[in-house]
């Protein structure tokens, strides 16, 4: 999507895929860094640009003041859905050139997929709004 709209405004994968986490439930620091596998210093710079994009506000969590809790801002869920509705649009586009056995095949191939993905991750992916397994 970066390279189709051509803008640096675009944001990252890594960031779409962090701004779908948040829009979930919000996540600590340390949360976000382990399902990254990186380090928590280098997800604080990861967010650090959400922040300064007004996506993500650092809040502290009430029961211990040490720990550093991240939610969507109301841009940061404007920003998600914008982002989300625009990949389904193209996908959409993408899947409409294809013919019915191609059709087909995809959903066949997408679901052993999921099949894969949900015994290999202790958090099942959950169905799209109107999508049924």
């Amino acid at each position: 999507m970066r390279q189709r709209h051509g803008s640096d405004d675009m944001p990252t994968m890594g960031q779409m895929r962090m701004l779908a986490m948040l829009a979930a439930r919000p996540w600590s620091l340390s949360e976000l860094a382990a399902a990254h596998q990186v380090t928590p210093s280098s997800m604080s710079r990861t967010v650090d640009v959400l922040v300064q994009r007004t996506w993500v506000e650092r809040t502290t969590a009430p029961d211990d003041r040490r720990k550093v809790v991240l939610r969507l801002t109301p841009a940061g869920y404007a920003a998600h859905i914008a982002i989300r509705d625009a990949a389904r649009e193209a996908a959409a586009r993408l899947i409409e050139q294809l013919d019915e056995r191609q059709r087909v095949h995809l959903h066949e191939g997408l679901s052993a997929l999921r099949e894969l993905v949900d015994h290999a991750c202790s958090m099942p992916i959950e169905p799209v709004s109107g999508e049924t397994r």
